[in-house]
């Protein structure tokens, strides 16, 4: 079970008794979340600020607390300590609007994230040859995540313990479910084909005074009898064929997932490529982990993992 310390300005203390453990790990939201329960204390009450995980000797997750609410029952008065990941700084705080021009990664981490904690997984000191704009009202988190789209064409990634990752989820490899005691093995098994996700074909048109008479057809096999279409203005400005492209992978992504309950703390799969092997479903690969959910109390520990398939080849050739 993971362990936790507690800092405040007075130091770092060891939490010795928590109560229940709820942790979030999502690639599509940038803040891990982190939810613990224990034994009502006023010093923590009052003082506690930061709250540090550790998987054994590793620090998982390093995140300020963003509520303390304290319950009285019959039974006694806990506290329940809510936190983000350093991630939740870049999402809160508004960045100062200016222009860069070929900006580094190097000028990001100490403009955008080193203020807040967070620094990059590895330097980078070949920029991008181009204009990036901070708008009024831009977080900091939108300029990182601008920065990597244009630059590196990735969506970013801050892991619990305040690391960036520019080229996306730090996870490598491959990971392997089974039921037959081959790979990690899972308690339960959910899948969900949710077709009424799946766009079949876009329309465009190239020119303001044409008609939307080009169209691209989605071949993810899913969608041979469905009927879902949708316009692309592709002679509107920053409106592009990449546009289309990437609301078919949106939508393909989407419209499938195989939810998996596990034993123990498997945070750290979290971006691998996975495969699951099962008695009834059979192999079912391209598969992405998603999203993690671990939760602890006196029952023991388990984890929730969230199975996508991995990019589709996401159209077919364009028809006019």
């Amino acid at each position: 079970m993971l362990t936790f310390k507690l800092k405040s300005g007075k130091g770092e203390t060891a939490l010795e008794k928590v109560i229940t453990i709820s942790y979030d790990c999502d690639l599509s939201v940038p803040a891990d979340s982190l939810i613990i329960t224990c034994p009502y204390d006023g010093e923590v009450r009052k003082n506690a600020d930061v709250i540090c995980a550790y998987d054994e000797d590793r620090l998982l997750f390093a995140g300020q607390i963003d509520s303390v609410v304290t319950v009285k029952r019959a039974k006694g008065v806990i506290l329940k300590l809510s936190a983000r990941s350093p991630a939740g700084k870049l999402l809160d705080n508004e960045a100062e609007p200016v222009t860069y021009f070929n900006p580094t990664a190097s000028l990001i981490e100490n403009r955008h994230l080193r203020p807040f904690g967070i620094k990059l997984s590895e330097k980078d000191y070949v920029p991008y040859y181009g204009m990036l704009k901070i708008d009024k009202g831009m977080s900091h988190w939108r300029v990182l995540q601008r920065f990597c789209r244009y630059r590196y064409n990735s969506e970013p990634r801050v892991s619990g313990d305040g690391k960036a990752y520019l080229k996306g989820s730090p996870a490598a490899g491959r990971v392997n479910f089974s039921d037959n005691g081959e790979g990690i093995s899972y308690t339960s098994l959910k899948e969900n084909r949710r077709r009424h996700a799946l766009i079949s074909e876009i329309r465009l048109k190239f020119q303001q005074t044409n008609t939307y008479s080009s169209v691209i057809k989605n071949t993810n096999p899913e969608t041979k009898s469905l009927t879902r279409v949708r316009y692309v203005n592709a002679a509107a400005d920053k409106t592009t064929l990449q546009t289309a492209d990437k609301m078919f992978e949106n939508s393909n992504r989407d419209s499938y997932a195989l939810e998996l309950t596990c034993k123990g703390c498997l945070t750290g799969i979290l971006g691998c490529a996975a495969s699951v092997n099962d008695s009834v479903f059979g192999e079912i690969s391209g598969l992405t982990v998603r999203k993690v959910s671990y939760s602890a109390d006196s029952r023991g520990e388990s984890s929730v993992i969230l199975l996508e398939k991995e990019n589709f080849d996401v159209a077919d050739e364009l028809h006019n």
